[in-house]
């Protein structure tokens, strides 16, 4: 089975977890953790990693990273595994902690950072018994709560001596007594207003930034790398930018159907139609999320095109033209 693509450069940010195996807990007590965080400090000192957030769960854990040295995959083997074997010898027990391959979402920093800080730091109060409470009462126990980073962005004397604190507080004023009041309330704002994920707009299930990001990070980084195949991600290899416009004229082209009976969502052309909707989630899905893909496609769901995919696939497996005519439309693709 293909794993996540990972992508690794000097400078990259990322948000980097872990999860319990079969979800179960990964901390039995403050003992765990502390020696968790020990682990943490001396992988990033060894392989010249900062941190700039982290939230200890009962199951999982979530980190911000930026790897100055572009070695994630390095950092992840030997700081997951020393954790495993304390784990395991502490509690007696054998075989793997986590659930999988560690996830490692690549982040633009100028408009997510902030955004994903207040994310890893709302963590502990979006478990069930604790959203049930008044916001007073979950406001209360984020303040206490001593297992993230969050205590030490708002104060001094939390502060841990492996945490990079500057880069995230940059955004509400600097690493003063003004900054650091601004970011309190900032993450307490995420509970009054109930703000939603930064990662409804990840592109590819792997990057989380911008057009211009996207099409950076493409030129630059993976424009002439090989990665490993057993690194690619399940359903697409991350490709340079596809304009729509583009996929639009070579599916008509290739199908001898108008634009606009292409563009209706009850065309008599439905194979024409299901083979353009299929190439735009595959060629553009690395720098538009599925939502924002739907949105382009007519107001689409990300359900109703997940089902569209389907049905061309097994009609593709029964009908040997219409594989003939995508793989046309996708030979034209491939050469853009």
């Amino acid at each position: 089975m293909a794993r996540p693509l990972r992508i690794e450069y000097p400078g990259a940010w990322y948000h980097f977890t872990s999860r319990g195996n079969e979800r179960n807990c990964i901390f039995k007590d403050d003992t765990d953790r502390n020696k968790f965080l020990s682990i943490l400090k001396d992988s990033l000192e060894r392989y010249m990693v900062r941190l700039h957030g982290y939230v200890l769960m009962e199951n999982h854990f979530h980190l911000v990273l930026h790897t100055l040295s572009g070695n994630l995959n390095r950092f992840a083997q030997r700081f997951n595994t020393a954790y495993t074997v304390y784990y395991n010898r502490r509690h007696k027990r054998s075989g793997h902690l986590y659930q999988g391959r560690y996830k490692a979402i690549l982040v633009e920093k100028e408009p997510y950072l902030l955004a994903l800080s207040r994310y890893i730091h709302l963590n502990p109060v979006k478990i069930k018994e604790i959203k049930k409470l008044p916001i007073s009462g979950q406001i209360e126990c984020l303040r206490n709560y001593q297992w993230s980073s969050n205590l030490g962005y708002g104060f001094l004397r939390y502060r841990n001596d492996f945490m990079c604190y500057g880069d995230v507080l940059e955004y509400t004023g600097g690493d003063n007594k003004y900054g650091r009041k601004s970011y309190r309330e900032f993450v307490e704002e995420g509970l009054l207003q109930n703000v939603g994920s930064p990662f409804e707009g990840i592109k590819g299930q792997v990057v989380l930034g911008e057009s211009g990001f996207m099409n950076w990070l493409y030129e630059k980084i993976l424009k002439n790398a090989k990665p490993d195949k057993t690194e690619q991600s399940k359903s697409r290899v991350l490709v340079k930018e596809i304009l729509q416009e583009f996929i639009i004229d070579t599916v008509c082209k290739v199908f001898e159907v108008e634009k606009a009976e292409l563009l209706k969502r009850r065309t008599v052309f439905r194979e024409a139609r299901m083979v353009y909707i299929d190439l735009c989630c595959k060629y553009r899905l690395l720098h538009k999320s599925l939502k924002e893909i739907g949105q382009e496609l007519g107001g689409l769901t990300v359900g109703g095109m997940s089902q569209i995919r389907k049905r061309l696939k097994e009609k593709m497996q029964k009908d040997n033209f219409l594989r003939i005519m995508y793989n046309q439309c996708n030979k034209v693709l491939c050469n853009e």
